[in-house]
């Protein structure tokens, strides 16, 4: 009987132990998996939109280029020296949509952090 009841309370010990995680550290959690998640989709959004940019202006160049193929010699450096410039400007464009993106994602991840730690600071009696 005596070992019984002990592994009864050992059970409840046990079961108590993994039960420490209050409704706020579950909020917590959730809250920091969802402010990741969201700042992912940013970053995917702005990534692909950047790639866009850049595609885009890479078929601007190359028609700019195709044009000019044929053309005096003057007339298709010029061109290229156009087709160069849009493709250096579609790149900064780019590269400025890739870099707003990130500082929003790691904004939000702070502040889903930040919201998550005060949830975590809560005290239940």
């Amino acid at each position: 009987m005596k070992s019984i009841t002990a592994f009864l309370l050992a059970a409840c010990i046990m079961v108590a132990v993994g039960c420490d995680e209050s409704a706020f550290d579950q909020e917590a959690d959730a809250l920091r998996d969802a402010t990741q998640q969201q700042a992912e989709d940013i970053r995917d959004s702005s990534q692909n939109t950047a790639e866009n940019i850049r595609d885009q202006a890479q078929q601007k160049a190359e028609n700019i280029r195709n044009q000019a193929e044929n053309a005096p010699e003057a007339t298709e450096d010029a061109a290229e020296d156009r087709a160069d410039m849009i493709e250096e400007r579609g790149e900064t464009k780019a590269d400025r949509k890739e870099s707003l993106g990130e500082q929003k994602a790691d904004a939000l991840e702070e502040a889903g952090e930040n919201k998550a730690d005060q949830l975590e600071e809560v005290e239940v009696e």
